[in-house]
């Protein structure tokens, strides 16, 4: 396999660091909701929109 074939598996280190909103547990909700000053409505369009990473959801609310 060449090094150009090599698919890039992160490491738990790397994934550790990434931190995400799971729009499945009401208690994140809760916590997201209250933290960003949103809806639960606009908090899971953001999800939708751009995914569950923390920092995604933020730069696309503009917080």
């Amino acid at each position: 396999m060449t090094s150009a074939a090599r698919l890039f598996i992160p490491s738990v280190a790397d994934t550790a660091s990434v931190r995400i909103i799971d729009v499945t547990d009401p208690n994140d909700v809760d916590y997201w909701t209250e933290a960003l000053g949103v809806s639960e409505t606009e908090l899971r369009l953001a999800v939708a929109a751009v995914g569950s990473s923390v920092q995604d959801v933020r730069d696309h609310l503009g917080k």
